[in-house]
C-alpha cells in the first residue's frame, strides 16, 4: 500500500490545487461581453497574479508540470446542450456523452456518425456548428509568488490560437522528450479580421519556448522557495 486510496482517475488528476483561471475576455460597463488583449485572473488569487504581473499583462514566462497533453494541454471536441452545460467531449475518436445520470464512453468506431448522434439526441441552434474545438491548458506562473497551484487558461479559436498553442507543445515535447524543462511565452493580442467588410478584431494567444528564460525562471524559484525548484529540475 502507499498511502493513498486508488483511484483509475489519478493518472490524468492535477498534482497541484488549482490557483486560478486566466480569461481574455470582461463584461463591459454596459454589461456586454468583450473580447480583450490581455490575461484577466480570476479566482481567489486573481490580486497575487496582477500584483506581480501588472494590471494588464499580454505576455506571461509559464511552465508545464507534465509531459501529458490530456493533463496540461489537452485538445478536445465538445458539446454544449442550450442550457451551456457540457453534454459531450472527446477526440473524434473516443467520447464521453451524458446518459442522464453519468458520462459513458463512446466511440466511433462503435457508433460512426457519433457526433451526428450527439446534435441529434440533444438539438440545438446551431446543429453541428454547437461542436466546438476546446484547449485546455494548465501551468505554473513562475512569477506569481505567495501560492503553489497551477493556472488555467481556456481558448476555443480552433483556427489560431489553438493551432499556434497545440503546434508549439507537440514540437518541443517531440525535439526534446519533455515540455517540463522548458520555460514558454504566452502571449496574446489582438488580430483584425481578413474577410471582406468586416472590421471586426479578436485576440489570438501564441505560446512560444523560450529558453533565454530558463535559468531566470531556476534563480526565481530558488530565492522563494527551494522546494519550487523541483519544478524545473533537469
Amino acid at each position: 500500500m502507499n498511502g493513498r486510496i486508488y483511484r483509475p482517475d489519478d493518472a490524468i488528476s492535477p498534482r497541484f490545487p488549482e490557483a486560478g483561471r486566466l480569461r481574455i475576455g470582461m463584461k463591459s460597463p454596459q454589461g456586454f461581453p468583450m473580447s480583450i488583449d490581455w490575461f484577466r485572473a480570476t479566482g481567489k488569487y486573481a490580486e497575487l497574479f496582477h500584483k506581480a504581473l501588472g494590471e494588464k499583462p499580454d505576455t506571461l514566462q509559464i511552465i508545464f508540470y507534465d509531459d501529458t497533453p490530456e493533463l496540461v494541454c489537452n485538445e478536445q471536441w465538445v458539446y454544449r446542450d442550450a442550457a451551456g452545460a457540457r453534454f459531450a467531449y472527446g477526440d473524434g475518436q473516443i467520447f464521453d456523452v451524458w446518459n442522464g445520470k453519468k458520462f459513458v464512453k463512446c466511440t466511433t468506431t462503435q457508433i460512426p456518425d457519433l457526433m451526428q448522434k450527439v446534435v441529434e439526441r440533444c438539438p440545438t441552434k446551431a446543429g453541428m456548428d454547437n461542436w466546438k474545438v476546446t484547449l485546455t491548458m494548465r501551468f505554473i506562473v513562475p512569477a506569481v509568488s505567495g501560492v503553489i497551484g497551477y493556472w488555467q487558461f481556456v481558448t476555443h479559436g480552433a483556427a489560431s490560437s489553438v493551432n499556434n498553442i497545440r503546434n508549439s507543445f507537440d514540437a518541443v515535447q517531440m525535439l526534446r522528450g519533455t515540455v517540463t524543462g522548458s520555460v514558454f511565452d504566452l502571449s496574446v493580442k489582438f488580430h483584425k479580421s481578413n474577410k471582406p467588410g468586416q472590421n471586426s478584431r479578436y485576440p489570438v494567444v501564441s505560446l512560444v519556448a523560450n529558453d533565454t528564460r530558463v535559468q531566470g525562471i531556476r534563480e526565481m524559484l530558488i530565492q522563494k522557495d527551494s522546494t519550487k525548484n523541483l519544478l524545473l529540475s533537469d
